[in-house]
């Protein structure tokens, strides 16, 4: 492996291949030389038949020339003509076994290599993903990411082939050449031409692709990200009769790439047909100098002869040469700017400046619990105005803390920014008296236990859900903290108990299912710090019940914040906090708040009915700024 690690930076300034390349082909280094050297090796067995054959022609069939091979003895070639041709039949199979044991041990070795670096990067860029700030993830879309890492990661694999190939091409081009050099070396000039022509035109038609192939690359995420925007809303789609509009937006998507992808498919064939009558015209030139040299005499500033067997031998290297010329210029070319245009995106990802970098900061040790907030103030990066203005609040070690308020008045802000997801503008959080920016966000997540209003459970079993945070729980422990929970009993009520597949996302559970078992997993790894982010939202009056009667237990002697848009779950809180507007407009318990009949009490009204009872203020006859006071 590279001894750098995946979230390392680059120093310099380099394209994505080279970054690429330099981080993660190198350990594979050897893999990949050994298998480009015997390519080449390999190519030079692959270029003695059609010597042999001219050879033979002169010296077997038409009798003009003695039996001669280069850098071959004399005394090693038979004197009789039989001998002469069972001499060359010999020497072509030993051409053919030696080029295919070299061709053999190249791939083998080169691939090898290729598929490694390939599991590298792969690898390097989920890590790099993963620890990406929680911004990158608000303004990027899934399909987009998933793209990136699945996509692109597999269209890098178009540089190994593109290099593989063009190193192949090449070898077969230079070595020909210097097979005619041997032979002729004023014809050999007059084909070496062909690939320096060839050459200038791959030079135009890289440079013509290149964007192409970004704009192609940045398309396939789009319709990636449409595509999968869709089918996770499948239900809400179904529901609304949307399917022709979602149809609609796909086709349009689908459109753009179909444009995009034609532009560069459009520039690659006319180039490959304006190389195939060049390579065709050079072949034909080449012929008709030969022919004239042998029908007349050497052409003007030539010199020499020229026999019908060497000029079979040339024509046979010219021809075979033309495909691996125009395959340079075409496939190669378009393989490794396809490469380029998504090594851009991974490197994107790799060096992307939003990658939650802990460098070596300490790390977090909590011994009770404790949390403050010391006039902090935050902006979501794409926003205008601060979502949280000046919020100062202490909890004591296994205080159980309510967070209420009106949508978007920054409750779930508050907590992130706990959890370091995002970083506050200005202000400081601390926990047990650590500035919490001062060490590793790892280490602060690893003290706090997260259930979201939207719990998440992966692919699997239950009990690999419960015990996700804890690998090694045995099952003692994975159903103490079911039963506490209250999902032990709906668990042990299915046919496979705790061993019962959950499905994409939880899917063949209902949402209070889910909950619970996020609440579970949570208590699980017995943090110190417990986080439920309306832990209630989507169960029934019977589960919240069981939740909210449960509480106590739940939170134990750990501090724990419960964001609730049910008052009733935080009724019992040690502190209750009411947010309006990213303030904090109230605090204390629930019979202080109901005493104070401020925003808290209104909120409590409209839950319990009361609606007439209801003030003035909460319907927004006064600015927010009075409700706070």
């Amino acid at each position: 492996m590279s001894t750098d690690t995946p979230r390392s930076r680059s120093t310099d300034e380099q394209t994505p291949l080279r970054l690429l390349l330099s981080r993660f082909a190198r350990p594979h280094s050897r893999g990949f030389t050994f298998g480009l050297v015997t390519l080449v090796l390999a190519r030079i067995p692959q270029r003695i038949p059609a010597l042999l054959i001219g050879v033979s022609l002169d010296a077997l069939f038409l009798a003009t020339q003695p039996y001669r091979l280069p850098l071959v003895p004399q005394g090693w070639i038979p004197e009789t003509p039989t001998g002469q041709l069972w001499f060359t039949v010999f020497i072509l199979a030993g051409a053919v076994l030696v080029e295919s044991g070299l061709d053999w041990v190249s791939r083998w070795s080169y691939y090898h290599a290729t598929v490694h670096t390939l599991h590298d990067i792969r690898t390097a860029t989920y890590d790099s993903v993963v620890a990406l700030e929680m911004s990158y993830f608000d303004d990027t879309q899934s399909g987009e990411v998933m793209s990136i890492l699945n996509n692109d990661v597999n269209n890098i694999d178009n540089l190994s082939e593109g290099v593989y190939s063009g190193t192949n091409f090449v070898s077969q081009v230079l070595i020909a050449l210097a097979f005619m050099l041997v032979l002729n070396w004023q014809l050999a000039i007059v084909a070496a031409l062909i690939p320096v022509l060839m050459g200038v035109l791959s030079h135009i038609y890289a440079r013509q692709i290149k964007q192409r192939y970004e704009a192609v690359r940045e398309s396939v995420g789009q319709v990636n990200a449409r595509l999968e925007d869709t089918i996770d809303g499948i239900a809400t789609v179904k529901a609304n009769t949307r399917e022709n509009h979602e149809l609609d937006r796909v086709t349009e998507q689908s459109r753009r790439y179909k444009a995009t992808r034609w532009g560069a498919i459009r520039i690659r064939v006319v180039f490959s047909a304006i190389t195939w009558f060049v390579g065709r015209g050079s072949e034909h030139v080449l012929l008709l100098i030969g022919g004239y040299w042998i029908l007349v005499g050497p052409p003007p500033l030539m010199s020499g002869s020229l026999t019908p067997g060497t000029l079979l031998t040339f024509f046979m290297y010219t021809h075979s040469f033309l495909i691996p010329v125009q395959q340079l210029a075409v496939n190669v070319i378009d393989r490794i700017q396809n490469a380029n245009a998504s090594a851009k995106r991974v490197a994107g990802v790799l060096t992307n400046s939003a990658i939650e970098d802990d460098g070596d900061t300490d790390t977090l040790s909590i011994t009770d619990g404790s949390v403050s907030y010391e006039d902090v103030t935050f902006t979501y990066p794409t926003a205008e105005e601060p979502t949280l203005r000046s919020i100062d609040l202490s909890v004591d070690d296994g205080d159980l803390v309510g967070i209420v308020g009106s949508t978007g008045a920054g409750k779930s802000t508050v907590l992130k920014l706990l959890f370091r997801f995002y970083d506050p503008d200005s202000g400081m959080i601390r926990i047990d008296g650590t500035d919490i920016g001062t060490v590793s966000r790892r280490s602060v997540r690893e003290h706090i236990g997260y259930v979201s209003q939207d719990p998440f459970l992966f692919d699997g079993t239950i009990r690999s859900n419960i015990a996700y945070a804890t690998p090694g729980a045995d099952q003692e422990t994975v159903e103490r903290a079911a039963r506490i929970a209250g999902a032990h009993e709906f668990v042990t009520s299915l046919d496979d108990g705790y061993d019962t597949e959950v499905g994409e996302r939880g899917v063949k559970l209902s949402g209070g299912q889910r909950q619970r078992l996020a609440i579970a997993r949570a208590l699980l790894s017995d943090p110190e710090i417990l986080v439920l982010d309306e832990a209630t939202s989507h169960v029934d009056n019977e589960t919240e019940l069981q939740i909210q009667q449960s509480l106590e237990a739940i939170a134990g002697d750990r501090t724990t914040f419960v964001i609730a848009h049910r008052l009733s779950t935080v009724r019992d809180a040690d502190a209750i906090l009411v947010l309006d507007d990213g303030q904090i407009a109230e605090r204390g318990t629930h019979e202080d708040l109901l005493d104070r009949d401020g925003l808290y009490a209104d909120l409590w009204r409209v839950q319990v009915g009361d609606i007439d009872a209801v003030s003035d203020r909460f319907l927004g006859d006064v600015p927010p700024e009075e409700v706070a006071r």
